[in-house]
């Protein structure tokens, strides 16, 4: 690769001539780019073609010491265990390709209405109160996030799941009607290191010289480095190469002191998806997640109605754990073979705290040790114990404080665990859809049962001040019946039924509460009339109620008093 490539790092995958299939879904019918796509798999098609470990058929004895080392350093490039996350992320990326293509059929009117306005000039006027952009048409686009902890296999994840989906289409004829095109399926770019818009506009560039052979880097890269001009550039090129999605990875580089930031980049991006209506996946660390607590909510108006977020954190130590580990504990070349004891399993989860990368790295090194240096070639607990020790003590204090269950500030190592309290806000406040994988999702049960609870009591507060209750009656009939209710399985009509009752009770005893309210009130009438008879002559009120005796208006009797200004006083 030469030194631009080295800067700009994309994916390439494979192409194929277009060839149609019959669509099950209307919407989806006589759509040459959405028929053009293949068939979805199945999970079962989906876990095959992503299944991978290293292959060694001979005979393991016959190697040296070396040699089998070697085989040991094909495990991280090579092992991969489908999950049923992967086949989550295949189904988003295959719906969301469909779905951005309802709106962007070549052989309709209002495709061909889009090329003769001009895609910048959509860009430029951007979408009206309906969601119309300027040729009238309505984007079906969507977005998703989709953050996590290093490590887990994110990155890799979305490469071997795009893989699977020929990148580009070669139109010639749709039916019996003429149609030469390139369709761009996906794109899969990362961000930048320099952190900037026009930095991600170049990346951008780039890929798609690089699969199409075309010239755009060249020609417009370096045209007018602006920002604005770079991303209406993009989102140009984006629709003239008919994109179906623009995978983002590595969006946690994206940093609020580079060419406006975070602001200006998820504007961008919502504008992209919006305007031109391209589906975005943006792929990062926890480090990423301030993009979405403070730009992302504050531009709430302007995402699509399909936004989501997928938020994945260490494994837990469930069936998916111990799927994962004992594909990898298979993959032994040693002498000895070692089974996977309880010990063993328990020992590799302490030391890795569930995340893949970890434990792939670690059972790698315990090998080479045991291979280099060990008399039986065996796995064994004070082998792992030492080895563990050694290869992660730089991170081994903070996992000791995250087993503990203490305080983490984010900073410390933000790319390990979120800042969990602005974390927890976030997700309370959300109005989106949000997926969470590994031992947050417990964490996350909590919040939605908090959640719940919190919008439950405003419901019932609400119906109790349309039957007449005060807000702050409302308000405590509604959380000590929720409280009340709370571990019961409970019908909500019921609760309505029981703060209905607590609302009527109430009333019961308001005609006392309200004599004492009237004599109160007659007092306040003996004050006011007793506060007028001493009134000063030159008070206003005084003036007026005088002229109405007298018979002459209130604005005779307040020139009378001297009140008024001559015209030319201030001249």
């Amino acid at each position: 690769m030469n030194s631009k490539s080295d800067r700009f790092m994309y994916l390439k995958g494979r192409q194929i001539e277009a060839k149609y299939h019959p669509q099950i879904i209307e919407s989806y019918q006589n759509n040459p780019f959405i028929e053009a796509i293949p068939p979805r798999l199945t999970q079962d098609q989906l876990y095959q073609l992503l299944y991978s470990m290293p292959r060694f058929t001979g005979d393991l004895s016959q190697l040296n010491d070396e040699e089998r080392v070697e085989l040991v350093q094909q495990i991280k490039p090579t092992y991969w265990q489908p999950l049923v996350s992967h086949f989550e992320r295949y189904r988003n990326l295959y719906t969301m390709i469909k779905i951005g293509y309802q709106s962007r059929n070549p052989i309709s009117p209002m495709y061909q209405r889009q090329l003769s306005i001009g895609l910048d000039h959509i860009l430029s006027a951007g979408t009206n109160e309906d969601g119309e952009n300027l040729a009238g048409n309505i984007q079906t686009a969507q977005q998703m996030a989709d953050i996590g902890l290093s490590g887990m296999g994110k990155s890799k994840s979305y490469e071997r799941v795009l893989s699977l989906i020929p990148q580009v289409i070669h139109h010639t004829k749709y039916k019996s009607d003429y149609l030469a095109c390139k369709q761009v399926v996906w794109l899969h770019i990362e961000c930048p290191s320099n952190k900037s818009v026009g930095a991600l506009c170049r990346n951008f560039y780039f890929a798609v010289d690089k699969l199409l052979g075309t010239s755009y880097y060249d020609d417009l890269a370096e045209k007018d480095g602006r920002a604005e001009v770079l991303a209406k550039r993009m989102s140009k090129v984006a629709g003239q190469i008919n994109l179906g999605v623009l995978v983002i990875d590595e969006i946690q580089r994206i940093h609020r002191g580079h060419s406006g930031g975070e602001e200006k980049m998820i504007d961008f991006i919502t504008e992209l998806t919006n305007s031109i209506g391209i589906p975005i996946v943006m792929i990062g660390t926890f480090k990423a997640l301030y993009l979405f607590k403070s730009s992302l909510a504050n531009t709430r108006r302007g995402i699509p109605d399909g936004y989501a977020e997928n938020i994945t954190d260490r494994m837990k130590d469930g069936l998916e754990w111990e799927l994962f580990l004992q594909g990898l504990w298979d993959l032994q070349y040693t002498k000895t073979f070692t089974p996977l004891t309880p010990e063993l399993k328990a020992a590799m989860y302490y030391h890795t705290l569930g995340i893949p990368d970890f434990a792939v790295k670690l059972f790698m090194h315990v090998q080479c040790h045991t291979i280099l240096y060990g008399d039986t070639e065996k796995i064994t607990m004070d082998v792992l114990e030492m080895v563990a020790n050694k290869t992660f003590r730089l991170v081994q204090p903070i996992f000791e404080r995250i087993r503990r269950g203490d305080e983490i500030d984010p900073a410390e190592y933000e790319d390990l665990k979120p800042d969990w309290i602005a974390f927890k806000k976030y997700i309370m406040d959300a109005q989106h859809r949000i997926t969470i994988d590994g031992h947050l999702s417990e964490e996350h049960k909590l919040i939605l049962i908090q959640h719940n609870r919190k919008v439950l009591i405003e419901q019932l507060c609400t119906f109790a001040m349309k039957m007449g209750a005060t807000t702050e009656k409302a308000t405590f009939f509604a959380e000590q019946i929720e409280l009340e209710n709370r571990n019961m399985q409970v019908d909500v009509e019921l609760l309505y039924s029981l703060i209905a009752q607590k609302v009527l009770d109430s009333k019961k005893s308001e005609p006392e509460e309200d004599s004492k309210s009237s004599i109160n009130q007659k007092k306040a009438i003996r004050t006011k009339s007793k506060t007028k008879d001493i009134l000063r002559p030159d008070d206003m009120r005084s003036i007026c109620s005088e002229a109405n005796k007298q018979g002459i208006s209130s604005d005779e009797a307040i020139k009378r008093a001297g009140l008024v200004a001559a015209f030319d006083e201030f001249i």
